[in-house]
Parts: C-alpha cells; sequence; structure tokens
C-alpha cells in the first residue's frame, strides 16, 4: 500500500480558498443517499447536485433532501461550474461511463469499488485515467477508519510482535441485507454478491496493513440459477508473506458476522462489526476505545473520516484515498477468486 499522497493539480476545476468543495452525486441508492446525509454534516463539502437515472430515485430524494437540487442529466451536473468532485455511487456497470463523462469536464472522480463489472474493463479505465490525467480516489471504508487506522498503528508499534496469520469471516443471513434490498444487482452475479461487495474492503485492508496481497487458491459455491451471485467462498491469501484465510457464506439462520483477527507473535488485534477493535494478549478478547474525535459511533465516524479525507483530497493536498490502480489491486484478488473452477455442490 502506498503512502498517502498528494494528488495531481490537473483538475481544471478546484475549489476556491476557504468555500466547500463542491460534490456532483451520481447515483441516488442506499450509497448515494448515505454520501447526501453524512455531507450534509460537513463545511468543507458540499452537495452541489445529484441525479439518478431511475425518476423514483429522483422523487424519493426530492423529498428527502430538499436543498439537494436533482440535475436533470448527469453532463448537465457535470457542468456546473460548482461541482468540483464528481462522485459515481451507481452499479459498477456504469462507473466507467460516468468517471469518463467526469473527466471530461475537467473534475476529480470519487468512485465506489469495485472500479468496473468487468476486470478487463478496470484496466482499461485505469490507463484511460491515467491518460487524462484525472486525480481520481475509490471508497474503500478502511482508508481513514480510526479502527482500520487503530490496527495500522498497533502493527507498526510492534504490539503483537511479527504478524503470523490473519482470519476474515464473513456471513449474511440474508443477501442483499435488509437495507439493499432495493439494490437488485447486488444479487447478481455478473456485478453483485458479498465477495466484490464486503470481501474487497477486507483485501483492501490487508493492502494496507501489508503492502499487497495475492491469491494462492479458493473455491466458490454457486446456485443453481445461472444469473444468481454465489452462496460461499473460501480462500487463502498471501499479504506481505503472511497467510490470510477466508470463509464467507450467506443464507441460513444465525446473526451476521464480519470478523477480521490478526494474530501476532505476542498478541492479537480483531475488528468486528466493521469498527469495534479488540485486542488480546492470549486471554479474553478486551474491547479498545478508538478514538473517533466528536463522533462516539464508530460507523459514523468512519463515514466522517472519509469525508474529511475527500476534502483533503479535490484541494490537491495530502490524503489517505487509494486511487484506481489501487483499486485494481484490489479487484484482481477478487474476480481471480470468482473465476476459479466452482466447489463441488453440496449434497
Amino acid at each position: 500500500m502506498s503512502a498517502p499522497t498528494t494528488a495531481s493539480m490537473t483538475a481544471t476545476r478546484l475549489a476556491p480558498e476557504g468555500a466547500p468543495v463542491g460534490i456532483g452525486v451520481v447515483g441516488l441508492g442506499v450509497i448515494g443517499r448515505r454520501m447526501l446525509e453524512q455531507a450534509a454534516q460537513r463545511t468543507d463539502l458540499r452537495v452541489v447536485g445529484a441525479w439518478d437515472i431511475d425518476p423514483a430515485a429522483c422523487d424519493r430524494a426530492r423529498a428527502d433532501f430538499p436543498s439537494v437540487p436533482i440535475a436533470d442529466s448527469p453532463d448537465s451536473l457535470f457542468a456546473d461550474p460548482a461541482v468540483h468532485v464528481a462522485y459515481v455511487g451507481t452499479p459498477p456497470a456504469h462507473h466507467r461511463e460516468y468517471a469518463l463523462m467526469a473527466a471530461a469536464r475537467g473534475l476529480r472522480l470519487f468512485c465506489e469499488k469495485p472500479l468496473t463489472a468487468r476486470l478487463d474493463e478496470a484496466h482499461r479505465l485505469v490507463d484511460e485515467l491515467r491518460a487524462l490525467g484525472t486525480p481520481n480516489a475509490v471508497n474503500f471504508v478502511f482508508a481513514s477508519a480510526p479502527a482500520a487506522e487503530h490496527l495500522a498503528r498497533r502493527l507498526r508499534d510492534g504490539a503483537v510482535g511479527r504478524p503470523r496469520a490473519v482470519d476474515i469471516r464473513l456471513f449474511f443471513a440474508r443477501w442483499p441485507r435488509d437495507w439493499q434490498a432495493g439494490a437488485v444487482w447486488l444479487r447478481e452475479r455478473d456485478q453483485g454478491g458479498f465477495v466484490r461487495e464486503v470481501l474487497s474492503h477486507f483485501v483492501y485492508l490487508c493492502l494496507k496493513l501489508f503492502g499487497d496481497c495475492r491469491l494462492c487458491g479458493g473455491a466458490v459455491s454457486w446456485p443453481a440459477d445461472p444469473a444468481a451471485c454465489e452462496r460461499a467462498a473460501v480462500a487463502t491469501l498471501d499479504c506481505g508473506g503472511v497467510p490470510v484465510t477466508v470463509s464467507a457464506a450467506a443464507g441460513g439462520w444465525g446473526p451476521d458476522e464480519v470478523v477480521f483477527t490478526l494474530r501476532g507473535e505476542r498478541g492479537a488485534l480483531r475488528l468486528t462489526d466493521w469498527y469495534q477493535a479488540s485486542e488480546s494478549d492470549g486471554s479474553a478478547w478486551q474491547a479498545v476505545s478508538v478514538p473517533g474525535g466528536a463522533l462516539p459511533d464508530p460507523r459514523t465516524a468512519a463515514y466522517q473520516a472519509q469525508l474529511a479525507a475527500l476534502a483533503a483530497f479535490a484541494r490537491g493536498a495530502v490524503h489517505g484515498l487509494p486511487d484506481a490502480a489501487e483499486a485494481l489491486r484490489v479487484q484482481s484478488v477478487i474476480e481471480g477468486l470468482l473465476a476459479l473452477p466452482a466447489a463441488a455442490p453440496a449434497r
């Protein structure tokens, strides 16, 4: 994982000194609406306008966020001189289209992961953005989350000694989760699934912590419906010499689980439910209070830390957000896993 970078100054639009950064939001599903909600809490960012291909989504946004203008088209939104950053929060199959539309307008790009629905197209987009000189960043939650920063700091400080192994466990009783039920594409094999949507964040976290991540092997279990996403996946990774095991599944009884455990020579670090940190010296896990500023809720603290980094990126300042090339490294691991021969069907 590279160190925080200074964004290129090739974009034609920068926010005036002292003025909030203007964001144009494309995509008004769950994730796009979250951007509207979280940006409204800040003074350094302002959503100038938004758009979605679905008129019903636009109507809901008008009702729920009356202060946010709904644009007539994505091009008219990106043409607004008050917009400095384009946020692309659509399904992955449309990312490249809107990313290049924003780049053509001289905007900085903040895109959801994965970069695109297909790996070959993701390679193409990375090359196109580089050729255009478009400053870009991709939204991996662990880029700025205080809990992830805590893990990185404890690892650097040698608190657990040399890392020996990492275990990633994911389980979802229903996929998509209830709050994502309207996003039909998340249940589809071509661009959805929990491997792309959730495991990718933890592959990124491994890159952040260890500097590298390589797929060694694995297997995926698919349902009979050829259009539906995976039911389960197991994988082994090598991340900077640290062996990582992955077990992920959806469907069945029991509470959802999202657990990342790092075991070292002298102790262990853990994240549960994304942002709850704990440590062990060999005895029972002890919860760790991770500073979140004035935001005691770790999820909100993570969102706000990410938006602070976005504001820095938009001004060409030092930031810790990964760019499209780094997102491509994550996507290569994820798509490599999904392309492995299918696991034998359960008997």
